[in-house]
């Protein structure tokens, strides 16, 4: 059964639905029939599904020619509004079940829709999802070709940011971060031109070796006869002494005599010998079968005297140290733990770190060498891992980071606020250690380095940050991680202002990305982030780096506050920018008036009516900045875009016709948030959002009302409604109905008691 008959209530009559509204669609009713259309989605996946796949049939996209594909904008949009949701590639999948799909539909398909690299990348993903393996391998296939072409024709971005953003975007999307593992993997096929290498490079299965195992068997074979026996005589030596000595048990350690008997069998004991033999005892320092047979047999074989042993469960580690040191003595312990990266080394429990920790103190009195398991990335990165997972929880007499040569400048306190390092060995402030993380993480390993570091984001978020602000990957992508989650924290923090700055002088990208992210999690944290800028003496800088989206409303509010003259700012930048500066500013307008900004994720803002009237204070500057610069731009339609706009905002808020500006208010004597209140309350009623009784009734509930807030609400209202009254000549005809309603009802009833 496939999903469509999953659900009863989707009916043929709901596919002659969509039908019907894609067979009325025309300009004027375009955002209607989508807005329409989309509620099909409320239906879950069968919904999802019964609209995508009969849009495709009704412009004839499952049938026509792959090279007659017109683009439909109303399909278009219905494919990027589910792009977005966490059903699509199932969504997508099943809709294509029954298309002959190839690498030439897929491209004539994304073509048609005209849909961007990103979205052209996450539709190939999302056919990971279909149960022909012809569909899958083809969606992998067309996936390599687009990043090879973003490689060839990066565009405005280098192509390692635009594979940055892919890779966020699809961590970010609830429905397309199961297919970050399978991108990374397709990457690591990719040849990358003038490129250095590429380093998210996850473990591949065998047969993607088989170009480098073709390589050494070409060099196995130039080499001599020779060389070939030293070669298997090294192998022999190095990689069986380890397995042996497991194979034989605990009896191995049973005392200095006979352990040195077997351990002679493999001299030389160089260090790479005794590493591994480190890596297989530590596995197996509890657990194996008590087979004293395969012991004694073995030192049988050999000549040596056999007697039984006592019953063991472990390895004796002072057998096992002083039998190292009687036959090398000469042994570099430092070497050896730098040898662990080797093929097999893995460490599987808490029990196994301790106990390779309580070998190394035993064979050396040195500090154990960081820099052999946090200084770079092994080969061997899951073996990297399992040690790293158990050395950053360790209490701090077994393992400790507090040597590391590249400590974080730790301050004990920041503007008088302590912070928690997180742990006692003084892992989190090792930023090597941070380093080979995130660089674990750009290599396939993010899951389990997240779950490394669900502790330092937990108990010491902000130390966490301050360290990986050193740290710099080809991607940065736990720093992004990690930022995402601790800066909002940071502004909000009565004392952030004292760690941005901190972060300002060691990497202020970060900081700025920081300030976006903050403004996309919670619009109204723009005002305190002013306020930290302004204090830090870094909002020119912000202002004039971040995206122009931000910037104009960093600036806007900025300017509420005395902190920057709005009117010289928007001049310099439409001078320098353009109709590009020009757009924006006609985007900032209009989230100001009519509400419901979106960030340049495409998720909605949820603004509160002080940030929103705040914009709106600074419109009547932006139109005359907007109006005298005109000329410069080339484009009539933004012109025409402007006066539109300019005539909607007067009409929706009449106030603004007197000439003056909607920040110079006649209510000096009020506090800016009950300013605020009113001339909300004011736009909500010009803009038909609220009646004329239901204005009257709050009015008179505040006129009443016990809190001195409320009242002070009524009284800025009433001094504005009388100041207004001269202007009321210039009021269109609507909004001066409006307010003879007002002034009827209120002005001369409740205003006179």
């Amino acid at each position: 059964m496939t999903l469509l008959h999953s659900l009863p209530t989707m009916t043929n009559f709901s596919s002659n639905q969509i039908r019907f509204l894609l067979s009325s669609l025309n300009e004027v009713n375009f955002d209607s029939v989508f807005h329409q259309l989309s509620q099909f989605t409320e239906f879950g996946t069968t919904g999802c599904i019964l609209l995508l796949r009969t849009c495709l049939d009704h412009y004839g996209y499952l049938r026509r020619d792959t090279k007659d594909m017109q683009y439909e904008p109303i399909l278009g949009a219905v494919i990027k509004y589910l792009l977005d949701r966490p059903n699509f590639s199932t969504v997508f999948s099943e809709s294509m079940k029954n298309v002959e799909i190839n690498e030439s539909f897929l491209e004539s398909f994304c073509n048609g829709l005209q849909l961007s690299l990103l979205e052209k990348i996450v539709t190939s993903l999302a056919l990971s999802d279909s149960e022909n393996t012809d569909v899958r391998l083809c969606g992998k296939n067309f996936c390599m070709a687009r990043i090879e072409e973003l490689c060839v024709n990066p565009g405005s971005l280098s192509c390692h940011d635009q594979i940055h953003n892919i890779i966020i975007f699809l961590k970010q999307s609830e429905g397309l971060s199961k297919h970050v593992d399978s991108f990374m993997q397709i990457l690591s096929l990719v040849q990358f031109k003038d490129t250095p290498p590429f380093v998210l490079n996850p473990l591949l299965p065998d047969e993607m070796h088989e170009a480098d195992f073709l390589r050494n068997m070409e060099f196995f074979h130039e080499c001599g006869e020779n060389d070939f026996d030293a070669i298997l005589a090294d192998i022999q030596r190095e990689m069986s002494m380890g397995d042996i000595v497991k194979e034989l048990g605990y009896g191995c350690t049973v005392d200095v005599s006979q352990c040195k008997e077997i351990f002679s069998l493999f001299s030389p004991l160089t260090e790479n010998t005794l590493s591994k033999l480190l890596g297989a005892i530590a596995c197996t320092h509890t657990g194996l079968e008590d087979d004293q047979n395969t012991y004694l047999t073995f030192r049988a074989a050999h000549g040596y005297n056999v007697s039984e042993l006592p019953p063991l469960n472990s390895w004796n580690i002072d057998v096992l140290i002083d039998t190292v040191k009687h036959l090398a003595p000469q042994t570099n312990w430092v070497r050896v733990i730098e040898s662990l990266d080797h093929e097999g080394f893995f460490l599987p429990s808490e029990e196994a770190f301790s106990f390779l920790m309580s070998v190394y103190k035993l064979a050396c009195k040195e500090p154990f060498p960081l820099h052999a398991i946090c200084g770079s990335v092994w080969k061997n990165t899951e073996g990297q891992l399992s040690f790293l997972k158990y050395a950053v929880s360790a209490p701090p007499e077994m393992f400790t980071f507090a040597h590391s040569g590249r400590l974080l400048a730790y301050v004990d306190a920041i503007n008088g606020h302590k912070l928690q390092n997180g742990h006692a060995n003084h892992a989190w402030l090792c930023l090597d250690l941070l380093d080979v993380l995130c660089q674990l993480a750009e290599k396939g390993h993010a899951s389990i380095v997240r779950s490394i570091l669900e502790y330092p984001l937990k108990h010491c978020p902000e130390v966490l940050l301050l360290g990986m602000a050193h740290v710099n990957t080809a991607y940065n992508l736990l720093l992004r991680e990690v930022s995402l989650i601790v800066f909002p924290m940071i502004v909000k923090s009565a004392v952030g202002s004292g760690m941005i700055l901190h972060l300002w002088h060691v990497n202020p990208s970060l900081v700025l990305r920081g300030f976006i992210d903050s403004q996309n999690n919670d619009a109204d944290s723009i005002i305190r982030i002013v306020d930290i800028c302004q204090e830090l003496k870094i909002l020119s800088s912000v202002v004039e780096t971040i995206p122009s989206y931000y910037s104009i409303r960093l600036a806007a509010v900025a300017s509420r506050k005395k902190f920057l003259d709005l009117e010289k700012w928007l001049s310099s930048n439409l001078t320098t920018f353009k109709e590009v500066f020009f757009e924006e500013c006609l985007k900032f307008l209009k989230d100001a008036h009519f509400g419901g900004s979106q960030n340049l994720s495409g998720k909605s803002f949820h603004q509160s009516g002080a940030v929103l009237s705040l914009y709106s204070e600074t419109t009547a500057t932006v139109l005359k900045v907007l109006k005298s610069h005109t000329d410069s731009v080339a484009s009539g339609q933004l012109s025409e875009e402007l006066e539109r706009l300019h005539i909607s905002i007067i009409d929706s808020n009449p106030r603004l016709q007197n000439g003056g500006t909607a920040d110079s208010s006649t209510s000096d004597g009020y506090s800016e948030d009950v300013e605020a209140e009113a001339n909300t309350l004011f736009h909500q009623m010009f803009s038909d959002q609220l009646t004329i009784n239901a204005m009257v009734q709050m009015l008179a509930r505040f006129k009443e009302s016990s809190l001195t807030r409320e009242n002070s609400i009524f009284e800025c209202m009433i001094a504005n409604l009388y100041e207004e009254y001269r202007f009321f000549p210039k009021y269109p005809e609507r909004q001066l109905k409006i307010a003879a309603l007002l002034f009827g009802k209120f002005a001369f009833g409740i205003a006179d008691d």
